[in-house]
């Protein structure tokens, strides 16, 4: 016997004499119904969320990769300087040969089959462009790389023999790619949070998360940057061309000695 009696239903009786129960006053909704519409909103809340982790993840994956070429890249540029005697068009040529695989998705494939003709041909093109994306918009004069070089510790007579202790001419190369950040939306994003980053801007803060503010310190984020390489990336990003420089640098000793007339230090473009 239940400690808590159950009570009966209310029971109407109505005219012909049949008991049937109260009606609610008004119907409830099935909870499946209600269960529905909050996952969508929850999708409609987490999807934007996940979409752009993902694209921002290939995004971030691709320029890694760029990131590793470019190393290689600053090598062979270095190598050709010491070789070539600092001429420009040799290193900037020995760079761009070096990134090919990281341009090449411009490109189309042609009626090539073979792995190796196909890279030939795509390394002709890419030369051919004169240093620029083969995307570049056009009145856009974005360079694909930058080539910065400096010579240490130089000496007329190159052939002549090094006393104890002397050290040998170097040549230091610093390689700016310009590498474009092709994923739709992320590109947007990413390019445009390092161009804040680098004016000193920080995107969100403590108050309002959506307001831009300046940043207390009005300082890059990365003030070894050459601010010619931030106001290449901003006018490049001005015109459609989302890219934040990759800068790779290398040391070399000098194989040769530099061409007459050639300056100590410059920059190739």
């Amino acid at each position: 016997m239940s400690l808590f009696p159950v009570r009966a239903p209310l029971l109407i009786r109505p005219r012909n004499g049949t008991a049937a129960p109260r009606p609610h006053s008004r119907p409830l909704r099935p909870r499946r119904k209600l269960q529905s519409g909050q996952a969508a909103v929850e999708t409609a809340l987490i999807l934007p969320l996940q979409l752009f982790t993902l694209l921002g993840a290939i995004q971030l994956s691709m320029a890694y990769q760029a990131r590793l070429v470019n190393e290689y890249a600053a090598y062979k540029t270095a190598r050709a300087a010491s070789l070539y005697r600092l001429e420009c068009r040799r290193m900037t040529n020995a760079a761009l040969v070096a990134l090919v695989p990281t341009v090449s998705g411009h490109y189309p494939p042609g009626t090539y089959t073979e792995p190796e003709a196909r890279y030939l041909a795509l390394t002709r093109a890419v030369i051919s462009a004169g240093n620029r994306p083969p995307n570049n918009p056009p009145g856009a004069a974005t360079p694909l790389t930058v080539v910065d070089y400096r010579l240490t510790d130089f000496r007329p007579e190159f052939d002549t023999q090094l006393d104890p202790g002397e050290r040998p001419m170097k040549v230091h190369v610093r390689l700016a790619y310009f590498f474009e950040y092709r994923v739709p939306f992320a590109n947007w994003i990413m390019s445009r949070f390092w161009l804040q980053t680098e004016n000193g801007v920080q995107l969100a803060s403590g108050i309002d998360p959506i307001m831009a503010v300046r940043d207390q310190r009005n300082e890059p984020l990365t003030p070894f940057l050459d601010t010619s390489l931030t106001r290449i990336a901003q006018s490049a990003i001005a015109n459609r061309y989302f890219t934040v420089p990759i800068v790779s640098t290398f040391s070399l000793r000098m194989m040769s000695d530099p061409l007459p007339g050639v300056p100590l230090q410059g920059r190739c473009l």
